[in-house]
């Protein structure tokens, strides 16, 4: 890898080191997930600030300790998402997906990169439904809400269908292993069902009603500790209770 670097990224978490620097987390298309270390941020008013959530073209440069910011051409802070808890609540939740899993793909950049656009102005509800599904389809770690993933058999129109915990996926009820604790009515299947179809962006433009959409937000956050393997600590000690 060269020395010196441009890549478009965003800084999708921060740690302070030492007394005066901070350490950033990059997710970039091009770079992965990539430790930066911004010397001075935390004192000096010169130094280039890349707050949490900032979005643009990162200047980098590799030295023997490893990757240090030299400049930033800032797209978007996403100021609004520091403005409200449970849209903060939501991006780390988001961010932690991306950590946790170690999972950097470009399209997965692109996702995330429009759900935090998304996060500033729509529904936060709507914004994490349609970031869980259309991450753990495009993860492997979903049904496609046509059929049962287990058995294969094609759901009726008006099924009610159940959740698998060792499969980690919705599934008909003669396949559910949770006597009926995680069900999902027809309606909001053909909602999930619909999301998949559309993609991310487009599945933001989707009518539900209020209730509707809680309940789903609810459901899915309920089926993430059997779907996605590994530990949501922003779940566990954030604001939402599941």
């Amino acid at each position: 890898m060269e020395r010196d670097v441009k890549a478009l990224a965003i800084v999708i978490r921060t740690m302070d080191v030492r007394e005066r620097d901070r350490l950033l987390t990059l997710f970039s298309p091009s770079l992965g997930l990539v430790n930066v270390l911004s010397y001075g941020a935390r004192k000096s008013i010169k130094t280039i600030k890349a707050p949490l959530y900032t979005e643009g073209t990162f200047s980098l440069e590799k030295g023997r300790s490893g990757w240090t910011l030299k400049e930033i051409d800032v797209l978007s802070t996403h100021d609004a998402l520091h403005e409200d808890l449970d849209r903060q609540q939501a991006a780390m939740l988001f961010s932690d997906f991306i950590i946790t899993s170690k999972s950097a793909e470009p399209e997965l950049y692109a996702l995330y990169s429009e759900a935090l656009d998304a996060l500033e102005s729509d529904s936060y509800e709507k914004v994490t439904v349609e970031f869980i599904v259309h991450f753990l389809s495009a993860e492997g770690l979903s049904g496609d809400y046509i059929s049962c993933p287990v058995c294969g058999r094609d759901y009726l129109e008006g099924e009610v269908i159940g959740f698998s915990s060792s499969e980690g996926v919705a599934v008909c009820r003669d396949c559910d292993t949770m006597n009926g604790a995680l069900l999902l009515p027809p309606n909001a299947r053909a909602y999930l069902k619909r999301s998949l179809e559309l993609g991310f962006k487009d599945s933001l433009a989707l009518v539900v009603s209020e209730e509707q959409e809680h309940r789903i937000f609810r459901y899915l956050l309920r089926t993430l500790p059997y779907a996605f393997p590994g530990r949501l600590r922003s779940l566990e000690y954030g604001i939402w209770r599941i």
